[in-house]
């Protein structure tokens, strides 16, 4: 059985890094690595070579692990488009369902569709809020004061 270790390892990494580019969950890529070390030590007895695994294999996850997922899951960063939501804006064309319009935040120009829920027509020049962004379209509504 001895000899046969090196192959057992090396199938054990094989499938940790298949396992793992098909998953991408952070967790078998350890239990390769632990593999690859008891490729090194393939020459001693097996028991001890499991055992290398199960600590190399333990301590690599408890160590990285925590620290690569906090890499790859950071926050979604916001954009200065997201300080958009909220502020109040004016129409520089008719803004409709079907066609849509156009606002002016900060002298630039962009494009705009009314909210789902909304059937009427906004005119041109009237003040209205920036509710939500969808795309690349900014989604408003009008006042309620301005009714």
């Amino acid at each position: 059985m001895q000899e046969y270790m090196i192959w057992v390892w090396l199938g054990v990494f094989v499938v940790a890094f298949i396992v793992e580019a098909i998953t991408q969950d952070l967790v078998s890529v350890w239990f390769g690595l632990g593999a690859i070390v008891c490729v090194c030590i393939s020459s001693t007895p097996w028991w001890v070579q499991l055992i290398v695994f199960v600590i190399v294999s333990a301590i690599a996850l408890a160590a990285t692990r925590p620290l690569v997922k906090k890499i790859l899951s950071r926050e979604e960063r916001k954009t200065n488009t997201d300080d958009f939501i909220g502020r109040k804006v004016k129409t520089i064309t008719e803004v409709s369902k079907f066609d849509g319009g156009v606002v002016k935040i900060n002298g630039i120009e962009y494009g705009a569709m009314l909210m789902e829920n909304s059937d009427t027509t906004i005119e041109k020049d009237v003040i209205v809020e920036v509710v939500a962004i969808k795309g690349n379209k900014l989604i408003i509504k009008e006042l309620e004061g301005d009714k």
